[in-house]
């Protein structure tokens, strides 16, 4: 019985360093997450759990189910190419100021016809085109399928509260996380009405602890919050906007205060939804990654060792 119990501290003192991924939100930014997944991978760094947010959801959930990075980036060239692509709009989205005339009359004209579907639609973009996106990308299989554990992040819009989802469906999972306000509908849980996960977790350190990590690893793809000139905030629309984007980035520093090792890819300057843009985030993430590793590396043999001489004591 004695030697039992021995046994059973040795087994808890010798257990393997538990290591969390935190794959933030941000758009086609996240695709980021490809190029850090892809020297973690190369350097036998392999996370023990995965949250994502967002487009950190898409990317954490499809490595999750088990599709290489090659495979993934195989998915990501042909996409472009695809209706469904074609059906999400990002085309057509609005620019920022163009010294060419012409090019930004037409961008007045999107911003009043985004700001007058606002008011008339739920949404930007339609349902049918979100669960193509989906349908696209992930296999129908359920959480209990996935090679990593996994947690996909969502806000409940209703009782403005964080949904947590680690069961059921992993479509229906993502497709809720990735739900971004205004732009594409709000998906039906159960008795949520659930929307982007960013809104409250915009990199899932949090969830990680939950989950039973040791070390954390958050990656945040989320844009700098750059000063702005008095001309840029012309009307109610562009200073309610601003006056968000200040709450979230503070909100994203504390947040990110408990991750124990911060990567961020300079993918700062490319719009959420300039797809076509996807390389740059994956070399953006394997750069940042690449030179970061000796520090994390050593990060996490330190806490390996101090995780050891505290189980022991």
């Amino acid at each position: 019985m004695i030697f039992g119990k021995q046994f059973v501290k040795i087994n808890k003192v010798m257990r393997k360093l538990k290591i969390g991924l935190a794959l933030g939100g941000g758009g086609v930014r996240g695709i980021a997450h490809l190029g850090v997944l892809k020297i973690l991978e190369r350097e036998k760094i392999m996370p023990d759990f995965i949250a994502g947010t967002s487009m950190g959801s898409i990317v954490g959930a499809m490595y999750c189910c088990g599709i290489s990075i090659d495979e993934i980036e195989k998915k990501l060239i042909d996409f472009i190419g695809t209706d469904i692509y074609k059906n999400l709009k990002f085309e057509s989205m609005p620019q920022v100021e163009s010294k060419n005339f012409f090019k930004n009359i037409l961008n007045k004209v999107k911003q009043k016809v985004y700001f007058y579907l606002s008011g008339v639609k739920m949404a930007f973009l339609e349902k049918s085109a979100v669960d193509s996106l989906i349908t696209y990308f992930l296999p129908d299989i359920d959480f209990k399928d996935l090679k990593i554990p996994f947690a996909s992040v969502s806000v409940d819009i209703l009782q403005g509260k964080e949904i947590i989802m680690r069961e059921g469906s992993i479509r229906e999972a993502v497709a809720s996380s990735i739900s971004i306000p205004g732009i594409m509908p709000p998906a039906k849980f159960e008795e949520h009405i659930l929307v982007d996960g960013g809104v409250v977790q915009m990199v899932p350190v949090k969830v990680l602890r939950d989950m039973g990590c040791d070390f954390s690893i958050g990656v945040n793809v989320s844009a700098n919050l750059s000063p702005v000139t008095e001309s840029e905030l012309k009307n109610a629309f562009n200073i309610e906007k601003r006056a968000s984007n200040i709450a979230i980035s503070h909100l994203i520093q504390i947040q990110l205060k408990d991750v124990d090792f911060l990567l961020e890819p300079s993918v700062k300057d490319i719009k959420w939804f300039e797809f076509k843009r996807f390389r740059e985030c994956i070399l953006a993430g394997e750069n940042e990654t690449e030179g970061k590793i000796r520090r994390l590396k050593s990060k996490i043999r330190s806490k390996k060792f101090l995780t050891f001489i505290k189980r022991i004591f």
